[in-house]
């Protein structure tokens, strides 16, 4: 029987902080709370795998809030819990969105095991000052040393989240942080412009964010310098390496 193609997105709403330009539904609790979410997630899960039979699952997108924040043992059973109710393609592209400061080899052993085979890690930028104002827990070295970890644990396809158009950055530092990226020869790049969203931190500052032509040449040397390390733009915000789009 031939199936129809399904994708599913999973959300875990946990994190260490909110960052100051943040507007999706997260928010940090207590790991107590962790379970609970799950136990109910899982349940949801197990309720609608029935309504899919006709479906094979092509893709699968676990996001947040920080995914990787909840214990090792929470995703392996999670991801039994998905096998065990929807029909899963044994080449389905797995990803789990992961903050540095987060990753553990433990971790990501697990997640080996479970059957993710792609990491999202958000990184936004490689100047320390502009991830403190963002809000952002971790520092470009403990990216750094989450990247690494990742490669040693085996994830061949990972992709980076970049933010262009941050408060006091300038074409410059946006260069940087996109080369010292490149360095890294991630298979995939998403770079986002910042938006001031209502109900965020930022919404309530007043921020010193490049103006309009400034922002528009931070968008132009993000595809040109991507180009230049073999990142096709497929998207608007998101470039791949052939075959990784």
């Amino acid at each position: 029987m031939n199936k129809r193609e399904l994708e599913l997105y999973i959300h875990i709403p946990f994190c260490a902080r909110k960052c100051a330009y943040c507007d999706f539904l997260s928010f940090a609790a207590p790991e107590r709370v962790y379970r609970d979410y799950m136990d109910k997630l899982m349940e949801e899960i197990c309720g609608q795998g029935p309504n899919f039979q006709e479906y094979r699952v092509s893709t699968i997108f676990v996001g947040g809030g920080t995914p990787s924040i909840l214990p090792a043992d929470l995703i392996m059973e999670l991801f039994a819990t998905l096998s065990e109710n929807f029909d899963i393609a044994l080449d389905a592209e797995v990803t789990l969105e992961a903050n540095p400061g987060t990753l553990t080899m433990e971790k990501l052993e697990v997640y080996r095991q479970s059957g993710i085979n792609r990491l999202s890690i958000g990184l936004q930028s490689a100047d320390d000052k502009e991830l403190k104002y963002l809000g952002r827990i971790h520092s470009y070295d403990s990216f750094l040393k989450s990247y690494q970890r990742a490669r040693q644990a085996g994830f061949k396809n990972i992709n980076v989240d970049l933010m262009s158009a941050l408060p006091g950055q300038d074409v410059h530092s946006w260069k940087t942080t996109l080369k010292k990226v490149m360095m890294l020869k991630p298979e995939h790049i998403s770079a986002y412009s910042l938006i001031i969203e209502e109900g965020t931190p930022f919404a309530e500052c007043e921020l010193d964010l490049p103006d309009e032509d400034t922002e528009y040449q931070m968008y132009e040397d993000t595809a040109g310098i991507l180009a230049e390390y073999g990142y096709q733009q497929y998207e608007i915000s998101n470039y791949a390496k052939d075959g990784y789009a």
